[in-house]
């Protein structure tokens, strides 16, 4: 009924809330892992530990979403569509990896094409509940951190990973990797804060019945 109150399944917990912001910052800082190792000139971050952890957290994300549209409801579209671009944004990501580790070539400008462009007929397909879902997006738990995380990706990555940038900062210390690598772990940590988001996104769509 449209007069019912949306009743919660606990109450609200300061405890769990302090308990949650604890963990996402200590996981934010552990996923920095990899910059703490020792430093090893012949191994090319970009296609390393880096960049599989960049696309094992896409991975998961994708699959967290397709998880989650199961249980959603008429949030299912909703799922799925999400869940395509994730498993573009990994195809993307993995890529280098692949050809450039493993020596493999895969078309990856043509499964991410395939991918968006299934993605697309989608949204037109479900238009009414993508825009229902894109208008109260900021009701969804975890949203915040995925718009955080596409502004360090999109944004303040390219800022801060800039080569003119360092170069104004540091000067005659200025250094060529040094660009180089904060991309790649801002670009690291933009994945982990969009895990995180899908968590709290796969959960509030599996969880909530949106109105018809």
């Amino acid at each position: 009924m449209a007069g019912e109150p949306f009743k919660t399944q606990r109450k609200p917990s300061w405890q769990r809330t302090l308990f949650r912001v604890i963990l996402i910052c200590v996981g934010a800082v552990a996923i920095l892992l990899p910059a703490w190792l020792p430093n090893r000139p012949g191994a090319p971050i970009e296609r390393g530990t880096v960049e599989l952890l960049r696309a094992f957290l896409l991975a998961a994300s994708a699959a967290v979403m397709l998880g989650a549209s199961s249980h959603a409801g008429p949030n299912q579209p909703v799922c799925r569509i999400l869940a395509m671009g994730l498993i573009a944004a990994f195809v993307a990501e993995i890529e280098d990896f692949i050809s450039g580790i493993l020596g493999v070539q895969i078309p990856e400008a043509s499964i991410v094409a395939a991918v968006l462009l299934v993605m697309i007929i989608n949204i037109i397909r479900h238009r009414r509940v993508m825009l229902h879902f894109i208008s109260t997006v900021g009701n969804h738990a975890g949203s915040g951190l995925i718009a955080a995380a596409l502004l360090i990706i999109y944004l303040f990555n390219r800022v801060i990973g800039g080569a003119k940038f360092w170069q104004a900062t540091l000067g005659p210390a200025f250094h060529p990797d040094i660009p180089r690598t904060c991309r790649t772990y801002l670009g690291l940590l933009g994945c982990y804060l969009i895990f995180i988001g899908v968590l709290g996104l796969a959960i509030t769509l599996a969880r909530r019945k949106e109105p018809s």
